[in-house]
């Protein structure tokens, strides 16, 4: 189909600010990477609180994914169907809604849940429902330099002793394996950066997999997953990989572009916001379009801080606006900054595409609240 004019997208303008989800992209983009991981030899969890959606859910089901990873007990019940059966919450359980498990264990269509563990007293909470529910399984985290959550992977002698009471429990069956976030890939920008980080975490992730695998005398899961690494993943540094499971993927954003991590052409995701006021003397113009839609994500750029990328949309491809971008953001507000010669080609009342510094953020704000519109142009 011949793209429109812009003066033909007026169907959209009384629903906006709307996040814009290019369901074309958003399918090329997930066919890419299920054939990396394909070639690299690794089972491909998404993580689905990148998208939160049942739209784009199903376009996973459709090109057969089974396994994902959430972050809540509430997104993963959202997902279990006769198709996707075996999840993996990649965030340390919450001991108080242990009672709360049976909510997922008793589904018809599930077929394993994961939860995950970074401290021996968090395992010990967890061994009654191991023992009682034969769906359940549980990994161990481990921090690679992060500084988040999960067991440092220097302080080894902790991850050791939960498999020691593993095995004294005679629980071992139920260890699905050990999982790490590389985190620090989100600030790095050349491949040189990006493969040290992983070849180095890899290396020492193997390392405690096989002394693992020696205790128990059976093989486990060793699990990693970025959207920055996808770029530099090969099949000899992930030969001691099991799974990944990326998430921004699917939409990309602002950051990903800036960092080289994907084309603007592969973004997906975009807040089509109103111009609302314009102020050319100043060089700028204020939409609809805050903290609310974006979230407050910022990124560095030449410099200067950016809460977002600004450019035009034509219902096919986004064409970015040189020089401008969004300067700062309050709750429903949208300070863009743009040359006062391109401010006078535009209108109150025009639409602008903006590219969140965060998609994930951008859509779990937008979801909840109807602000997401699916398009597809065929």
């Amino acid at each position: 189909m011949k793209p429109l004019k812009m003066k033909e997208q007026h169907f959209l303008y009384p629903y906006t600010p709307k996040l814009i989800i290019d369901n074309k992209k958003v399918k090329k983009n997930i066919s890419n990477i299920i054939n990396k991981a394909n070639e690299w030899n690794v089972r491909l969890r998404p993580h689905y609180k990148t998208h939160q959606s049942e739209v784009v859910s199903y376009i996973f089901e459709q090109v057969g994914i089974s396994t994902i990873t959430t972050s809540s007990i509430d997104m993963t019940y959202r997902y279990i169907n006769d198709i996707i059966n075996d999840i993996f919450m990649a965030i340390p359980i919450n001991i108080y809604s242990l009672d709360r498990l049976d909510f997922i264990l008793n589904d018809e269509y599930l077929d394993r849940f994961i939860v995950s563990i970074d401290s021996i007293e968090a395992f010990r909470h967890l061994v009654p429902y191991l023992l009682d529910n034969r769906k359940l399984f549980f990994a161990i985290e481990i921090d690679c330099g992060y500084n988040r959550s999960g067991i440092d992977i220097e302080q080894d002698k902790k991850i050791y002793e939960i498999v020691a009471e593993t095995m004294q429990r005679k629980l071992t069956d139920k260890f699905y394996g050990i999982f790490s976030h590389f985190g620090q890939a989100y600030n790095l920008v050349t491949d040189e950066q990006l493969y040290e980080l992983n070849y180095e975490n890899i290396s020492k992730l193997s390392k405690v997999k096989r002394l693992i695998e020696s205790m128990i005398d059976r093989s486990i899961v060793l699990s990693i997953g970025d959207t920055p690494s996808l770029r530099i993943y090969n099949k000899e540094l992930l030969n001691n990989v099991d799974e990944i499971r990326p998430g921004n993927f699917v939409f990309y954003d602002a950051m990903q572009y800036l960092h080289g991590n994907c084309s603007l052409d592969e973004i997906a995701a975009f807040l089509y916001s109103p111009i609302i006021s314009m102020h050319p003397e100043r060089s700028e113009l204020i939409i609809h379009g805050g903290a609310v839609h974006l979230s407050k994500d910022s990124t560095i750029d030449e410099g200067i801080v950016k809460y977002g990328l600004v450019g035009t949309w034509d219902l096919d491809k986004i064409t970015l606006i040189p020089g401008a971008y969004v300067k700062s953001l309050s709750q429903e507000h949208g300070i863009i900054s743009m040359d006062k010669n391109y401010i006078k080609n535009l209108n109150i009342g025009d639409h602008l595409a903006i590219i969140p510094v965060h998609s994930c953020l951008a859509m779990d704000a937008m979801i909840f609240k109807d602000g997401v519109f699916y398009w597809e142009n065929i």
